[in-house]
């Protein structure tokens, strides 16, 4: 593990904490990590490509680690999810509604993993 502070934030134009819609951003380090086998640069998609034909992808960030947590994570997270149809993740039994078009659902039906923890 490196140790590094955040020396900026980027968000998302479009950040709707009402509804944490957008909840991307881009952070400047105060100083640049050194890439080893454990710490490997992220690829950026590029901007033709239609996540829609995935099955997987990888999420990241410094979110909750177990449910209903309001704590996050001091360490940088990642996890290989499964995309799940927006249909599902909306029924009833799920998020009713409360994920929009311009979202992705990604995770397990099981749970245990996902991008919301």
């Amino acid at each position: 593990a490196q140790m590094r502070r955040v020396k900026q934030v980027l968000r998302h134009q479009y950040y709707n904490s009402d509804d944490v819609s957008y909840d991307i951003a881009l952070m400047e380090l105060d100083h640049p990590v050194q890439c080893s086998p454990y710490i490997q640069l992220a690829c950026g998609a590029d901007p033709t490509l239609k996540v829609s034909n995935f099955n997987n992808c990888w999420v990241a960030g410094w979110g909750a680690t177990t449910a209903r947590s309001q704590g996050s994570s001091d360490d940088l997270q990642e996890a290989k999810v499964h995309l799940i149809d927006l249909q599902l993740c909306n029924s009833s039994n799920w998020y009713a509604g409360d994920v929009h078009p311009y979202n992705l659902c990604a995770g397990y039906p099981q749970g245990n993993i996902g991008s919301c923890k």
